[in-house]
């Protein structure tokens, strides 16, 4: 093997380069080159609202480090579901993920008490009780060994169908999804007496594709972003329940930051977050006239009673085993209830 001799002018530059650097003090490295990469996954897909808020965040991160801070955003569930995203925060992989209430009880069960059936009218009520209640919710994060960004909603909950649902009794006769890793929809579900397929998110389009589901509850926002709207004819009227979701890091790579890098990422966050709730609650409300548009069919409820006893069965079961009845009773003191 023949070995190439440089040039003597590649040997004078390169030598002029590195003895500049040594006498500078500063190390040979590429101008611009990142101090610190941010890894985030999210199972928002690629040109949603919720995709490219992020993105403008990594944009401003970007910008105002110099691009010291460069962030790598994972879209569309290619890190898994939320569970796996959380076990990937804990293990290093990832430092943090945009995720909906599902991911954050996976991080401290209590959180998922904001999801319980008919428990919020309007979003004027989950902000009251997010309002009032932040502090403790993101201790209970912190305690788990996160840190909260920002929150950040996926919407109220629908149910989607291929035949009409007026009463909890007619989802008896569906193929209904329930998301494999949410307690609280899987609770409703038992009382309800429905036989759900339990499911990861990344699986339900296929599954609804292939007929294994032909029912599922999103929002009408999230149904259209993610295509599921495509196979269900009916959507009922009623507001189930409300997805919320945060952004959240894990802290030990949190603390790899300065003070004032800090100041600068949650900055942005809070530039940013804000924004992006009324731009889904928007997007949601566009959705039913979009969904109705494109021939879906909307179904109102009937016999409201049963749905109540059904979410005060579901309230009951679970405050005391799966959420601390203090938490659960303040909540509701907040609610006027």
């Amino acid at each position: 093997m023949t070995i190439r001799k440089p040039s003597r002018r590649t040997f004078v530059k390169g030598s002029a380069a590195a003895g500049a650097a040594v006498i500078s003090g500063f190390p040979l490295i590429a101008k611009g080159a990142p101090e610190h990469t941010i890894k985030i996954a999210t199972l928002a897909p690629d040109g949603s609202s919720w995709h490219k808020a992020f993105k403008r965040v990594a944009r401003e991160i970007k910008e105002k480090s110099d691009g010291r801070i460069v962030t790598k955003i994972y879209a569309g569930g290619v890190m898994g579901d939320e569970p796996a995203m959380v076990r990937k925060m804990r293990t290093g992989q990832l430092d943090g993920a945009a995720v909906t209430n599902v991911g954050l009880g996976e991080i401290n069960k209590q959180l998922l008490m904001l999801q319980l059936p008919l428990l919020f009218r309007n979003y004027k009520e989950l902000d009251r009780v997010r309002d009032a209640m932040s502090d403790k919710f993101e201790n209970l994060l912190s305690a788990s060994g996160f840190r909260l960004s920002g929150w950040g909603d996926v919407g109220f909950a629908y149910l989607f169908s291929n035949s009409p649902i007026k009463r909890p009794s007619d989802a008896k006769s569906t193929n209904m999804w329930v998301w494999d890793s949410d307690p609280v929809s899987q609770e409703v579900m038992k009382v309800a007496g429905v036989n759900a397929i339990p499911l990861a998110v990344p699986d339900v389009l296929s599954s609804l594709q292939t007929g294994v589901i032909d029912a599922y509850q999103n929002s009408p926002y999230g149904a259209i972003a993610l295509q599921w709207y495509t196979k269900a004819a009916f959507i009922t009227n009623l507001k189930l329940a409300v997805t919320i979701g945060g952004t959240v890091m894990n802290l030990t790579s949190w603390e790899k930051f300065s003070d004032a890098d800090k100041e600068l990422l949650q900055g942005v966050a809070d530039s940013t977050y804000g924004k992006l709730l009324k731009r889904i609650r928007s997007d949601n409300k566009k959705a039913i006239t979009a969904l109705t548009d494109k021939g879906m069919k909307v179904v109102e409820p009937e016999a409201f009673p049963e749905w109540k006893k059904l979410a005060d069965t579901v309230r009951t079961n679970l405050t005391g085993s799966l959420f601390d009845e203090a938490l659960v009773t303040e909540m509701l003191g907040h609610l006027g209830r």
